[in-house]
This record gives structure tokens, C-alpha cells and sequence, in this order.
């Protein structure tokens, strides 16, 4: 007979469901990452390695290992990813506030949904460390250029009904509970399984803006700030669907007027 999970918005509660350990936890993990992006962007303008073209960029391309490039990404993740991701991790954290390692398949669901971000970056990583092999010094596109093209790309990609889709399935956390969590398998099955399939979705999203933050450089916190804000915006304030297109308008504008003064 099939295990009996908590309906949501039907659970019981703990100690630990009541206290705000959550939300801490998240800001204090976020805050770190912050922290060590910040303390790389100061060491990038200090002068020392990982300017590609005068800018910041912490990528095989500036000279810096696969594993290193993937580090800042894991940072880049933690510190503009987890925060929007609360929603759903108290929605795990009440589908499990009747079991004893709640707090374990908490961690189960947010670890799922980071590792699906991770898998974006070996994709980004691995197409970054691929094209610098390829086209060695042959063809190196100037900072405006790169940042300029990848504005209108993640610009169009706001304004096509694929990330109004993405967008509106990563605003309601609960579907994605109502989805996966049946009593069916492991409990930290499903709570990764929630994780992945709601990873998968705000990859989707958010992977253009997030391209954006590679352009601009790894740890280069100017880009970095506004898109974070922007992302979460989106996701968690009820005008988080109308700043879509006027983000997606103003991405294609600037990427145009950067080109325009490249040429």
C-alpha cells in the first residue's frame, strides 16, 4: 500500500515549519554567494586574471579551468536563483512537516533544483570552452558586440509566448507539488522530482537573462544586480507578468545601441 502524503494546504506543522529557519537559510546561503562574487569582481578589477576583452568574465576563454568556470556559475546560481525558489521550498517544507527528516527532503528539492542549473552551466561551459578552441584568436567578438547580441537574443526571447508559458508555470510552485507529490515513491524522490520539474521551468524563463550575466561577466555585479532583481521580480510580485515585455523592449534596445556604437 502506497505511503499516505500531506494534501497541500492540508499538512500538519512543526517547530521547525514554524520558525523562520527557511528563509534564513536561504538569504544566508544567497548572502554568501554574494559575498564571494563580489570579493571576485574586486579581485577581477584589481587587475589580475579573468578579463577577456576588459572584462570580467570567470570562463575557460579567460584562462580559467572548467571547474573553476563552473564554481562561479554554482555562485551566479545560489545567489540569483535560490531566493525566487523560496515559494517552493516552503511548499516542500509543508508537503513534509508530518515526517522526520523534513528538513532532509527539503534539501532534496532545492539540491535537485540547483543541480538542474548546474547541468545549464556544463552546457554553457563546455559551448564557451568549445568555441575558444575552435576559433582561438581568429574570431574574437568585441565586449559590445557579445553583450550587445546576446541583449537582443535574451530581449526576443521576453517577448515570445514560450517564456510568458515558463514565466506563468514558475509563478504557481503548488502545480508543480500537485504534479509530482502522490505518496507513489520515496518522499525524497518526490521532493526531487518537484525540484527538477520546477528547475527545468525556470530554466526555461530565465536562461536568456541568465546569458546576459555570462556576457557581462561572471561575478561583474553591475550586470549582475539589476538582471537579479529583474528575475525575481517576475517571479514573485503580482506585476511579474506586465514586466516582461517592457524588460524584453528595453533588453533589444540597448543591445541594438551597443552594436551601433561597435561598428
Amino acid at each position: 500500500m502506497a505511503a499516505t502524503h500531506p494534501v497541500p494546504g492540508r499538512t500538519g506543522r512543526s517547530p521547525w515549519t514554524e520558525r523562520p529557519v527557511l528563509p534564513v537559510g536561504v538569504l544566508v546561503a544567497a548572502g554568501g554567494a554574494w559575498l564571494a562574487l563580489y570579493l571576485i569582481d574586486q579581485w577581477n578589477g584589481a587587475g589580475h586574471r579573468g578579463h577577456v576583452h576588459g572584462g570580467h568574465s570567470w570562463s575557460p576563454g579567460a584562462g580559467w579551468s572548467p571547474s573553476a568556470a563552473l564554481a562561479g556559475w554554482g555562485l551566479m546560481v545560489v545567489a540569483m536563483m535560490l531566493p525566487p525558489a523560496l515559494p517552493l521550498l516552503r511548499m516542500l517544507q509543508r508537503l513534509a512537516a508530518r515526517h522526520r527528516t523534513q528538513h532532509l527532503l527539503v534539501a532534496s528539492g532545492a539540491g535537485a533544483f540547483i543541480a538542474v542549473w548546474m547541468a545549464v552551466g556544463v552546457l554553457f561551459v563546455a559551448g564557451e570552452a568549445l568555441f575558444s578552441a575552435v576559433a582561438a584568436e581568429a574570431w574574437r567578438p568585441a565586449p559590445q558586440v557579445l553583450v550587445g547580441g546576446v541583449l537582443v537574443l535574451a530581449g526576443a526571447f521576453q517577448l515570445s509566448p514560450l517564456k510568458r508559458r515558463c514565466l506563468t508555470a514558475c509563478r504557481s510552485p503548488r502545480t508543480f507539488a500537485v504534479a509530482h507529490w502522490h505518496g507513489e515513491r520515496r518522499p525524497a524522490v518526490e521532493a526531487a522530482t518537484i525540484g527538477v520539474a520546477y528547475g527545468a521551468s525556470c530554466v526555461g524563463c530565465c536562461w536568456a537573462l541568465m546569458a546576459v550575466c555570462l556576457a557581462g561577466g561572471t561575478a561583474h555585479l553591475a550586470t549582475m544586480v539589476p538582471l537579479a532583481v529583474v528575475m525575481a521580480a517576475e517571479r514573485t510580485t503580482r506585476t511579474g507578468l506586465r514586466l516582461v515585455r517592457p524588460t524584453g523592449v528595453a533588453a533589444v534596445l540597448l543591445g541594438l545601441v551597443l552594436l551601433s556604437t561597435a561598428s
